[in-house]
């Protein structure tokens, strides 16, 4: 019997059995509810630093809407806001 490479035995999950890393109180990425139309949020404030870091990684990169929740528009409007953050030197560029 010839055995092919890729005969090990596989764990295959589907979407009702994958495990989920993240807190289980919380639906999975891509189903979050936006955090900025929960508040009613007109526009996001370049110099509120708090909240701008819960949107950014360790190296100050955007993090991406699957992730985060936060839909199209308020994803445009935290562009622009860490943009200028950023430009003021609230936020590093780069690390």
């Amino acid at each position: 019997m010839k055995s092919s490479p890729n005969s090990f035995p596989m764990k295959i999950f589907t979407s009702k059995s994958m495990p989920h890393t993240a807190d289980p109180s919380l639906p999975p990425p891509g189903k979050r509810p936006c955090p900025f139309c929960k508040q009613g949020a007109m526009w996001i404030d370049h110099k509120d630093y708090p909240t701008l870091k819960k949107f950014t990684n360790y190296f100050s990169a955007i993090k991406k809407r699957y992730y985060t929740g936060v839909c199209l528009r308020h994803q445009k409007m935290l562009k622009t806001a860490v943009e200028r953050a950023r430009f003021m030197g609230i936020i590093a560029y780069r690390k």
